[in-house]
């Protein structure tokens, strides 16, 4: 595999206000992307017909997440891309031709303002919400790429420890496609204490194809992971300053191997993410 940084620059600069933005000039090798940080939505929304206690829960936001990144980003000075709004308005880590991109029901709860959106609506929001997101996203990495010879893409989510009839044993677990260099180093890291159960592309994987770092990433060359932190280990602040320092430490741990990642990472290959074709409105 040829290693390439010829992300085109895209100037997501303005009154944008989907796109939340820490440290973009940030001297850390590692970008930080959260898509999934916010539980609010736009005021001619009305809440989606929904209560507040409904919106922060994990349907609407990845609890706790926000607070971890702002604190990680802040400690090790790494340039950070957040969602400023509800991944029920419209999930940005979701391939734009998969009915998972707006919900009209999400773990068993109604969302009466995503029911029978036209064409029109649905257009309107991934021009307002998700594809400045994603201009955010690919304007932060190419700015870092063109002064860091080996950067690398972390994604934080965290996830509800039960999903329906599904339960989540884990503390964290890692997604990846195009290749596991980043993934293993990350949970090296991150389980040199022996405290946590650890995830391998689980609870959820990303080999079929996850949105934000298969599309940010693919073809690149640059190592790209995410990691998944089950949310009652981040419901509090003292969760959320422990997950952070363990944090720290692992990315300041792949960013000492950060070379060795990048040689690791470009010497495999996989398969083209199986919805690459419809990731253009």
């Amino acid at each position: 595999m040829t290693i390439k940084h010829d992300l085109e620059l895209v100037d997501s600069s303005g009154d944008d206000t989907s796109v939340e933005m820490l440290n973009p000039q940030g001297t850390f090798p590692g970008i930080i992307l959260c898509d999934h940080a916010s539980s609010a939505v736009p005021p001619e929304y009305g809440n989606l017909g929904l209560g507040e206690a409904d919106l922060n829960k994990h349907i609407g936001i990845d609890i706790g997440i926000a607070e971890v990144v702002r604190l990680v980003a802040h400690r090790l000075n790494a340039p950070a891309v957040m969602t400023r709004y509800s991944r029920l308005l419209l999930d940005c880590n979701r391939w734009i031709a998969d009915p998972r991109l707006i919900l009209a029901e999400s773990d068993g709860i109604a969302v009466p303002g995503n029911r029978n959106l036209s064409e029109q609506e649905r257009q309107h929001r991934l021009d307002t919400y998700f594809w400045p997101y994603h201009a955010a996203v690919k304007a932060t990495i190419a700015r870092h790429a063109a002064r860091e010879p080996f950067p690398f893409i972390i994604s934080l989510h965290s996830c509800t420890r039960q999903l329906g009839a599904e339960f989540r044993d884990w503390d964290a677990g890692t997604i990846w496609h195009e290749g596991d260099s980043l993934s293993h180093a990350l949970l090296s890291a991150l389980g040199h204490r022996g405290d946590l159960k650890l995830g391998d592309n689980a609870p959820y994987s990303g080999i079929g194809g996850s949105f934000t770092i298969d599309y940010h990433s693919w073809g690149t060359g640059i190592p790209a992971c995410g990691l998944e932190i089950v949310n009652d280990h981040l419901a509090t602040t003292d969760g959320q300053a422990n997950w952070s320092g363990r944090l720290i430490d692992a990315l300041s741990s792949l960013s000492a191997q950060r070379e060795a990642i990048w040689t690791r990472h470009n010497s495999t290959s996989a398969d083209e993410p199986q919805h690459a074709a419809h990731i253009r409105s």
